[in-house]
């Protein structure tokens, strides 16, 4: 589905929302009115789509539109954040999709007509189903606050986050087949971590994961991730420090649990991420939300 060139959109946010979704969790064979980034920020979820089912890991989305069936389903225990959207409206308001969802049975799943856009001097650029997008979580954050405050001017900051976000989209996807082939040669340094993120990883013992020296891969490592191979581990300890939290365990296992040298240290690292002490952002946790 063709959207127009990319500086020509003009995006509304129907609704961005931060939650936590039980293990098993499901919103239904269902088609939305309008458009849906659904982005894992720890846990895992899959989406139903054209007879196909799509994992989503801990950095990843699934973007979507109206004119296909879909079934998302938590798989473990998931933190996630949903945004709702318009590519094109002439009014920034938020139009909650949510009396427009319309339900269906497994048997009316269809096809995802992928969207896409012109960009002047580069090309055509299709929207995948699945993305993986450095530095899209901190944009989509941003929504959900903006969306929750309501505080004056919010609607236009919205269309302009999600502008954000799209072009963000279309940059890294222009350079896909780069940052694809790049990322391969770091992924076991990157499976390493986020499957074992209680492991006081070395520089020197990632490097040999990939087979470079270590100077090296920390070039590559923090030119493809834009981040450090340390910033990235504790990103990830953090992402799932969350889930703990909010499932009520205690912060010194927490702690202990994913490498983190004393409570102190770990309170530091957690407010240094997220702007909250790990207390501050279990009493602010929220469970349910739309999907």
């Amino acid at each position: 589905m063709y959207t127009g060139t990319l500086d020509m959109i003009t995006p509304t946010v129907n609704f961005s929302a931060r939650a936590t979704a039980d293990a098993g969790t499901d919103w239904g064979y269902r088609k939305i009115p309008d458009n849906q980034l659904f982005y894992v920020v720890s846990g895992c979820a899959e989406l139903e789509i054209g007879g196909q089912k799509v994992a989503i890991r801990p950095g990843e989305c699934v973007c979507y539109g109206p004119e296909c069936q879909t079934k998302l389903t938590a798989i473990r225990t998931t933190d996630y954040i949903s945004v709702h959207f318009h590519w094109h409206a002439s009014s920034p308001l938020p139009v909650h999709p949510g009396l427009q969802i319309k339900y269906g049975d497994p048997g009316s799943i269809s096809a995802p007509q992928l969207s896409g856009f012109h960009i002047p001097s580069y090309g055509e650029v299709k929207i995948p189903t699945l993305l993986t997008i450095a530095g899209l979580e901190p944009i989509l954050s941003k929504m959900v606050n903006e969306y929750e405050s309501e505080l004056p001017g919010y609607t236009l900051i919205l269309r302009s986050l999600m502008m954000q976000a799209i072009t963000l989209i279309c940059r890294q996807l222009l350079g896909n087949d780069h940052v694809q082939g790049s990322r391969n040669k770091i992924e076991p340094a990157i499976q390493a971590m986020q499957d074992e993120p209680g492991i006081n990883w070395s520089v020197a013992a990632l490097a040999s994961l990939c087979g470079y020296h270590p100077v090296h891969f920390t070039k590559l490592f923090k030119h493809e991730m834009g981040v450090t191979p340390k910033h990235f581990i504790i990103r990830e300890r953090i992402k799932r420090a969350k889930l703990a939290l909010l499932q009520g365990e205690k912060l010194d296992l927490i702690a202990e649990r994913f490498g983190f040298k004393s409570l102190h240290y770990f309170s530091y690292q957690f407010k240094q991420e997220t702007g909250l002490t790990p207390t501050e952002f279990r009493m602010h946790g929220r469970t349910g939300g739309d999907g």
